[in-house]
């Protein structure tokens, strides 16, 4: 009994030996692939201007802009493609004095807050980092001093998104 006695001691000394717990490690892995992604898209409205009846635009007085939502996991290439007339011109329009432009800029407090780039008929491009789901804000706009015949005009910009 004298015997318990000391190894009690000693262990709770810290002096004998405890046998250890059962011990397994989990671990866990997850791989980031490098992509770029345009997960939504919103169309726009265009309006003529009323004082000059030379612009339809989404910028003008009842018009809407449009917008896409760009994940960019690693460096990418937002490409946004010059704007296209797509309905087909009513009688009497004049093509030939035509000029369709694009511009477009990041929502404020996003990934995307220093895009921007002010109305032109020509494709651009922006750099882009990793940046979370953000919104970008499309612009676009005919202006022909001829005027516009009564129908619907449509315009398209493709805007993508690309690894190096």
């Amino acid at each position: 009994m004298r015997l318990f006695g000391i190894a009690a001691g000693l262990l709770i000394a810290g002096v004998l030996p405890v046998a250890a717990a059962p011990s397994a490690n989990v671990d866990f892995s997850g791989t980031v692939a490098a992509t770029c992604s345009i997960t939504a898209s919103t169309n726009g409205t265009m309006k003529l201007n009323p004082s000059t009846g030379t612009t339809l635009g989404s910028e003008e007085a009842g018009g809407t802009r449009g917008s896409v939502t760009v994940l960019s996991i690693g460096a990418s290439t937002l490409t946004i493609g010059a704007p296209s007339l797509t309905s087909t011109p009513p009688v009497g329009y004049v093509t030939g004095t035509q000029t369709i432009e694009v511009s477009y800029s990041g929502a404020p407090s996003s990934g995307l807050s220093g895009v921007s780039h002010a109305y032109t008929s020509s494709q651009t491009t922006q750099p882009l980092g990793t940046i979370g789901a953000s919104d970008l804000y499309i612009n676009n706009r005919i202006v022909n001093p001829s005027g516009f015949p009564p129908d619907t005009y449509t315009t398209r910009t493709v805007v993508t998104c690309a690894q190096p």
